[in-house]
C-alpha cells in the first residue's frame, strides 16, 4: 500500500462523509434515530465498493485502516480531560460502575453460551465468536474491525470476526435508539423519570447540519498561528500516547512473546492516562485544549468507521446468520432485563435516567448514550450525566485490556472455561451490589 493508494483510499472515504451528511439531512428517519453520518457513508460505501457493486475504486487495504486509526482514536481518550480520584468515583458512580461491569460480564457470558450451544448442536463455531456481541454492542461500530488482526493471530478469519462483529454494532445501534426510545416512553407513562413531562412531550432533533447562528468553535487556539499550528500542537500529546504505548507494547512482547497478537491501542490508552497525569502534576495541561483533540480524534473515528464498513463480506454475514441472530436476541434480551429489573434495585437516585444510558451504552455506543440522557433530562439536573461521565473513567480503560486478555484464553481454554469463570464473576459482581446498594422501590412498575 502505497502513499498516492492511501490518499485516494482517504479522499474516497471523505466525499462518502459528505455524501452521506446530504442523505441524513434529506432522509428524516435517519435524524430520528440519530444514525451516524460515518455509518450512513459506511453503508453506501458498502453496497457500491468492491465487496458488493464494485462501482467505486476502493482497494482491498481499507480492513488495515481500522486498527491503525484506532490508536489515534485511544490516544484522545484522556488527553485533556482532568482524572478524577477514585474518592469522588466511588462516592459519586460506585453502583453504576458496578452495574456497568455486570452487564460487560454478562455479555461475554452470553457469547459463551452460544458458541457452547451451537457446539451441543453440531455446528463448531471458533471460540471467539462469543466475544463480537460485546465488541458491537459495548464497542460500536469500528471497533471489531480493530480487534481483527488479533483474531486471525488466534486461528479465525479477520474478514469473518470483522463482518460478525461489525454487524453486531450496527444492530446494536439501532436498537440502542429504537428500543431506548420505547423504554423511555414507558418510564414517562409510569411516572420513572425525575423530570414530569407534558402530554406535548419534548423531542429531541439530532440535525445533520448546524444553523448560522448556532456553530460553536472546534476548539482553541492555544498558540500563535505563526509559530505552530494549535491542531498540529495537540496532536503532538496524542502523539507522545501512541509513541509510550508502543514502548510499552515493545518491551511486554520482548518479555512475554504470547502478547504478540494484542494490538497497539490498549497500549496507547494506557499512555494517554500517563500522559494527561503527568500534565496535571506539572501543571502542564493548560497547553493542552480538550476540544481540539476531541476533533482529532472525532476525525479519526469517522474514517475508522467507514473504512470498517465497506471492508465488510457480506457473504462471511450470511455464513453466521443462525448463531448470529441467537446472539443478538440474546444479547437484547439480557440488556432488557438489566435494565428493567436490576437497574431499580441497585441504582441510587435518578435510577432510571441512569439505566437508560447504560442501555444505550452497552447496546449501541456513548452517543446513543448521551442522546437517551438528554431525552429524559433535558437539562441534566438528575446527576445521571455526571455519574456516567466518571463511570466512564474506570469502564474506558480496564474493558479494552480485558477483552485482550481474555480473548486468547476463549481461544486455548475454549468456551466453557470462560463461561463458567464470568458467570462466577457476575454472581460476585451482583452480590457486592446486593451489599452495598440495593434499594427497596415497590413504586416502580412496569405492567
Amino acid at each position: 500500500m502505497d502513499f498516492a493508494t492511501t490518499m485516494i483510499d482517504i479522499s474516497i472515504v471523505t466525499v462518502l462523509l459528505i455524501v452521506g451528511a446530504i442523505v441524513r439531512a434529506k432522509v428524516r428517519v435517519l435524524q430520528r434515530f440519530v444514525i451516524p453520518v460515518s455509518v450512513i457513508a459506511g453503508v453506501i460505501g458498502l453496497v457500491l465498493g468492491h465487496n458488493v457493486l464494485g462501482v467505486l475504486p476502493t482497494s482491498q487495504e481499507y480492513a488495515d485502516y481500522a486498527a491503525a486509526l484506532i490508536n489515534v482514536v485511544f490516544a484522545g481518550v484522556f488527553i485533556g480531560r482532568t482524572i478524577p480520584s477514585f474518592k469522588k468515583l466511588g462516592e459519586t458512580a460506585g453502583a453504576q460502575t458496578l452495574y456497568a461491569v455486570f452487564n460487560n460480564f454478562g455479555q461475554i457470558v452470553v457469547g459463551m453460551l452460544v458458541v457452547v450451544l451451537f457446539a451441543a448442536a453440531g455446528m463448531a463455531l471458533h471460540p471467539t465468536f462469543g466475544m463480537q456481541l460485546i465488541l458491537g454492542y459495548q464497542g460500536g461500530v469500528g471497533v471489531p474491525s480493530a480487534f481483527a488482526p488479533m483474531y486471525e493471530g488466534l486461528g479465525w478469519s479477520s474478514e469473518a470476526a470483522s463482518a460478525v462483529g461489525e454487524t453486531c454494532a450496527i444492530t446494536g445501534l439501532v436498537l440502542s435508539i429504537l428500543v431506548g426510545f420505547i423504554i423511555l416512553n414507558i418510564g414517562v407513562a409510569k411516572n420513572l423519570t425525575q423530570k414530569k413531562f407534558h402530554e406535548k412531550g419534548e423531542k429531541l432533533v439530532s440535525n445533520t447540519f448546524v444553523p448560522p447562528g448556532e456553530r460553536k468553535s472546534i476548539g482553541s487556539q492555544i498558540t500563535n498561528p505563526e509559530a505552530v499550528s494549535s491542531i498540529g500542537f495537540s496532536f503532538g500529546f496524542m502523539a507522545l500516547a501512541i509513541l509510550g504505548g508502543k514502548v510499552v507494547q515493545t518491551v511486554l512482547v520482548s518479555t512475554f512473546p504470547q502478547l504478540r497478537y494484542i494490538p497497539l491501542f490498549p497500549f496507547v490508552l494506557v499512555g494517554g492516562i500517563v500522559v494527561q497525569i503527568f500534565l496535571q502534576k506539572t501543571n502542564l495541561d493548560t497547553y493542552v485544549d480538550r476540544g481540539t483533540v476531541s476533533a482529532l480524534s472525532s476525525v479519526a473515528l469517522d474514517v475508522l468507521i467507514v473504512t470498517a464498513l465497506i471492508s465488510i463480506k457480506p457473504s462471511l454475514v450470511v455464513v453466521y446468520a443462525l448463531p448470529l441472530l441467537v446472539m443478538l436476541v440474546l444479547g437484547t434480551v439480557f440488556n432488557l432485563w438489566q435494565m428493567t429489573w436490576l437497574a431499580p434495585r441497585v441504582l441510587p437516585g435518578a435510577w432510571f435516567e441512569k439505566a437508560l444510558s447504560e442501555w444505550g451504552q452497552g447496546t449501541g455506543s456513548t452517543a446513543s448514550a448521551m442522546l437517551l440522557l438528554r431525552s429524559a433530562d433535558p437539562e441534566l439536573e438528575t446527576g445521571a450525566a455526571e455519574a456516567f461521565g466518571l463511570k466512564m473513567f474506570f469502564t474506558s480503560p480496564t474493558m479494552v485490556p480485558m477483552l485482550m486478555i481474555i480473548s486468547p484464553i476463549v481461544a486455548n481454554k475454549g468456551p466453557l472455561f470462560v463461561l463458567g469463570a464470568y458467570f462466577v464473576g457476575m454472581i460476585v459482581v451482583l452480590a457486592v451490589l446486593r451489599a452495598v446498594s440495593w434499594i427497596k422501590r415497590p413504586d416502580v412498575s412496569w405492567r
